[in-house]
């Protein structure tokens, strides 16, 4: 195990340590320089996969009927022998499906309210079956197409200014609480007069007095440091719009949606998605213990969070389940390996390959036994956590409870950054030095959670208190803040930066003011935004393809469907689509050389979730295996500043 300054070695002299983390930094360096030079790999190795891959599988050709007319209709077709989904849309009633493995199907199809039979199908390499189905009446006609069978949520759906009548308090709700929460967290979650007064104390931060801040809410509308208008009376009349509105004595509603999800059905009737689930755990399986008070939670069932794509297009994710894993995936076999982390029960959120194939986990709830919270770095080639890094050594946020290193991106240098969730700083790993730098954000009480590198490898964060945008220039250790138009808003996942050195973020709606996506022009400092064309858009973050169009997640309300969206700039049109789980989300994506885009299946639900990976035009795979664009990590901008792909 390669140590540096803020790494222990347990067991081994320092002398010894030292020698042995200049030989691994030296020889670290050559790797992660020679494959930064090499990064066309993943191309030369696509060319290859062209004339070999694809040609061992099968094609799906067949027509839809139904009862009643349908649009863009979803088509589900599970290799049950892999635990894999390829999922289809149908234009004019007809679908097709490309690149399936040999296996025995299951085929079904769904629209909203309409569903039908499964069909089974052994499928044999070469094999070009044609499948005919036929829709009926579901017994839930609200019921969203789902490839997993999501528990029916019992809700009443109203207007919302049936939900949200006028009052003294409806302002504030809209100015404050909806902007983080939706306009269907609070209908949906009636309280009793003594749960909504706890909800206001823990977000005021009320026993902040007493003890260390232990979650992200806590203080958050704490006055005067809140970047919310909350004072006194304000606060006096959201308690009293809640208990009048959202009280016990309410049954759960929600928002009914006034503008819904447009669909391109010409445009969808060329994607296909590919979802890879992980192999569930034994349900008698035993949990030991339980994670100390503060920490993230883990979870019996396994819950991929993030993903990343390296050089040899396998898929590598981090599972939240107990144990946590770092899991890879060969997709072009469907293959899966686990490794358990060095402390199962640390938490996991992020994962980054650096440009030396290098994957890095951070341990986003710390190490219960020493509170010590570490950069895991794990070697591929000997599958081995060769790196243990302490990420604050000199104990530099003094809470003890630093819970939170999200969004780790990487320099041209190799330099890793990082952000503290909970205490409002970025860390720096030096991968010359292997010193650990901390760096405060000076907005009080700011909550960094997305995080980019642009082309000058200034490093860049989303606010989600707030919704401000800061950059950090490392050079010289400026901060510049920049507050959209769209402001106070709920900035989540946040930025990512296109080849022209722009950066990108989604804003959430706010009860009737949509969502939107906003770009931050470097050379003017002009934002420009444009409204999502949906009610209750919640955009988690927005990333560049080798287009420069952006795409983002969407998680939605619980009364639409989860989609992933797709911005062209050039036009300035929107494209949605709906993807295979209605009870999943997906918080972060991944772009390829070729235009696909990957990303998880986030959901507790047993045997849910996993990989997924969407192929906007299906005639264009040539190949299963995913080529992260500008080889890892994956970004938009090229080491150094270049632009474009390495197609």
């Amino acid at each position: 195990m390669a140590m540096m300054k803020g790494v222990r070695p347990p067991g081994r002299p320092p002398m010894r340590a030292n020698r042995l983390l200049m030989f691994a930094m030296a020889l670290g360096g050559v790797l992660w320089g020679y494959l930064a030079l090499n990064a066309t790999s993943g191309v030369a190795a696509l060319s290859r996969d062209q004339a070999t891959t694809i040609k061992g599988l099968a094609t799906i050709t067949g027509t839809v009927d139904a009862t009643r007319p349908f649009k863009a209709a979803q088509v589900f077709i599970r290799n049950v022998d892999k635990r894999m989904l390829y999922m289809v849309y149908t234009n004019q009633g007809r679908f097709r499906a490309v690149a399936l493995l040999p296996g025995t199907y299951e085929i079904n199809v769904q629209a909203r309210g309409l569903q039908s039979d499964v069909q089974k199908l052994a499928i044999k390499a070469g094999d070009s079956p044609q499948v005919q189905l036929s829709l009926r009446e579901a017994s839930n006609p609200d019921r969203f197409p789902s490839a997993t069978d999501v528990p029916r949520r019992e809700m009443a759906l109203h207007s919302y200014d049936e939900i949200y009548p006028p009052g003294p308090g409806k302002e504030v709700m809209e100015e404050v609480c909806l902007v983080c929460h939706g306009e269907n967290f609070f209908p949906l979650r009636p309280r009793n007069a003594s749960g909504w007064q706890a909800a206001l104390d823990l977000m005021m931060g009320k026993n902040l007095f007493e003890r260390d801040k232990l979650g992200s809410a806590e203080g958050i509308l704490a006055p005067p440091a809140s970047n919310f208008r909350f004072g006194v009376q304000d606060r006096k009349d959201v308690l009293e719009y809640l208990i009048k509105n959202f009280g016990d004595d309410r049954k759960p509603r929600a928002v009914r949606p006034d503008v819904g999800i447009p669909l391109d059905e010409e445009k969808l009737g060329k994607a296909q998605f590919i979802e890879y689930y992980l192999t569930p755990d034994p349900s008698n399986r035993e949990v030991a213990g339980a994670p100390p008070q503060g920490e993230i939670a883990v979870s019996r069932n396994r819950i991929a969070y993030t993903l990343q794509l390296d050089a040899n297009g396998n898929a590598w994710l981090v599972d939240r389940g107990d144990p946590n894993r770092l899991v890879k995936l060969d997709p072009r076999t469907g293959v899966q390996k686990d490794f358990v982390l060095p402390d199962p029960k640390a938490g996991v959120h992020e994962i980054l390959i650096d440009r030396g194939g290098i994957i890095w986990v951070p341990e986003i709830g710390g190490t219960p036994r020493t509170r010590e919270y570490r950069l895991l770095g794990f070697n591929p080639t000997s599958e081995k956590w060769s790196l243990q890094i302490v990420a604050d050594p000199d104990n530099v946020i003094r809470n003890p409870n630093k819970v939170g290193m999200h969004a780790t991106t990487v320099d041209s240098k190799g330099n890793l950054y990082t952000n503290w969730f909970l205490n409002g700083a970025i860390g720096k790993w030096d991968r010359e030095t292997g010193k650990i730098s901390i760096y405060r954000i000076p907005t009080p009480g700011a909550i960094p959670y997305g995080m980019a590198i642009d082309r000058n490898d200034n490093v860049w964060s989303a606010l989600w208190n707030g919704g401000k945008i800061t950059k950090f220039d490392p050079t010289n250790g400026q901060w510049t803040e920049f507050t959209p138009p769209t402001y106070p808003a709920n900035v989540r996942r946040g930025v990512g930066v296109d080849s022209k050195n722009n950066v990108w973020f989604g804003i959430y709606a706010a009860g009737n003011r949509p969502g939107k996506l906003a770009k931050i022009d470097q050379t003017t400092g002009r934002i420009t935004e444009w409204t999502i064309p949906h009610r209750g858009a919640q955009p988690y973050e927005a990333t560049a393809d080798f287009e420069d169009n952006i795409w983002f997640p969407d998680t939605v309300t619980p009364v639409l469907q989860p989609v992933i969206g797709k911005f062209n700039p050039g036009d300035q049109t929107f494209t949605f689509y709906p993807k295979p789980q209605f009870g999943a989300d997906s918080p972060k994506l991944q772009h390829t050389v070729d235009g696909a885009v990957w990303f998880t299946e986030r959901t507790s639900m047993p045997g849910a979730t996993g990989f997924g990976v969407l192929y906007p035009d299906m005639d264009k795979i040539t190949t299963l295996a995913g080529y992260p664009l500008n080889g890892p990590p994956g970004y938009a901008v090229k080491p150094g500043g270049a632009r474009g792909s390495t197609r």
